[in-house]
């Protein structure tokens, strides 16, 4: 390996770690505090919820749902540092103020419930993260991974944030209602006025609904392999995408859905959509990196922009909606808050990912115009 591969192999050379940090810790304050409104006091005293008899308010699924939500979040913290007794202090200390911080705040909703049995569980689940981040064997999965990381993967510290958003984009998908790979939802029940540009209004829709699900599936795709060190690795790594991406919207639609909405992710507009993705994709593949990582930009910047075109209001937390659901308004809501919130700002951090690995790119070309890209 190279002394700049090995370079980047020291923890505290790069910022992945405090970057997932922070944006796990947006995941914990929208999960917590949606939505964000009715902001009133009560008058009661903010600590005394620090002193209620346990259990006080408690489910044995929110008490688990507690302690997983800030598990990644004590494994990040734990990362920031290079002597392990420092990174686990810290990750302990930070996941609980955080926790604490959240818990206050919370006394200003109405329609949450401040629960000092929650603050054990989130200090708890930051512990677990911070410990599994220092176990010695934890360390050399992680080293074994990092090998995995740059033989699969360009030498350049951009690509370590693009596997970084590559995996909060899973969080994009948890809401089984949501199609795969869709950027817009069709509403159930009663149909919605709308002024369409074409003469056949349901073609006008349906081109909105694949050609979103075509140019997110692309902009993906291409995101993936326009980072891989060697064109022999796409075919592997794309499928093993798409699998897993399946499985996440299959578990999600095991978990959350009735059995009669079990494909309720899934209609003939977003598959004639993914299937022209996967062709467009195929094809770009063939481009030189730069190529490939212009035409995600652009990709993704189109399916954003569809988006906006999409006439039509989501259900949201309608009755027609909740029908589809086994689970209860409550933790819909977090759930959905939560995929919204992905969805609408993984865009625009992936497409700074890719100027910002597409200028370096060129800038690398045009110090070494000679230089051939291995393949």
């Amino acid at each position: 390996m190279s002394d700049y591969g090995l370079h980047l192999l020291q923890p505290a050379r790069h910022l992945v770690s405090r970057w997932f940090a922070l944006i796990w810790l947006g995941v914990i304050v929208v999960v917590s505090l949606y939505p964000f409104s009715g902001w009133e006091w009560s008058g009661e005293p903010l600590l005394d919820f620090l002193t209620y008899p346990l259990p006080y308010y408690q489910r044995d699924f929110d008490n688990v749902v507690n302690v997983l939500a800030y598990l990644p979040y004590g494994f990040a913290l734990a990362r920031m540092s290079r002597r392990r007794w420092l990174g686990f202090l810290f990750a302990c200390i930070a996941a609980s103020a955080t926790s604490f911080a959240v818990e206050l705040t919370q006394n200003f909703l109405p329609n949450r419930v401040s629960s000092n049995l929650d603050l054990i569980c989130n200090a708890a689940g930051g512990a677990i993260g911070a410990t599994i981040a220092t176990l010695p064997l934890c360390r050399r999965i992680g080293a074994w991974l990092l090998a995995r990381r740059y033989r699969w993967f360009v030498p350049d510290s951009t690509a370590d944030y693009a596997l970084m958003l590559l995996a909060v984009w899973f969080l994009t998908q948890i809401n089984p209602a949501v199609p795969l790979f869709g950027v817009v939802v069709m509403p159930r029940g009663l149909p919605q006025p709308f002024l369409s540009p074409l003469t056949d209004p349901a073609l006008f829709l349906m081109l909105l609904e694949a050609g979103g699900a075509m140019l997110h599936l692309t902009a993906i795709l291409l995101f993936i392999t326009a980072f891989l060190s060697r064109r022999r690795y796409q075919l592997r790594a794309v499928l093993l995408f798409l699998v897993a991406a399946w499985l996440v919207k299959m578990l999600a639609a095991g978990m959350l859905l009735k059995p009669m909405a079990f494909f309720a992710w899934m209609n003939h507009n977003v598959a004639l959509g993914l299937v022209s993705g996967l062709l467009a994709a195929w094809l770009c593949t063939r481009l030189p990196r730069g190529g490939q990582l212009l035409l995600a930009l652009l990709a993704l910047a189109g399916s954003v922009w569809l988006t906006e075109l999409w006439p039509l209001a989501e259900a949201g937390d309608s009755g027609e909606e909740l029908a589809l659901f086994r689970w209860n308004e409550g933790h819909l809501r977090n759930l959905n808050a939560l995929a919204d919130f992905a969805s609408r700002w993984w865009p625009w951090a992936t497409m700074v990912c890719l100027m910002l690995a597409l200028w370096r790119t060129l800038w690398s070309h045009f110090r070494h115009p000679r230089a051939e890209q291995t393949g």
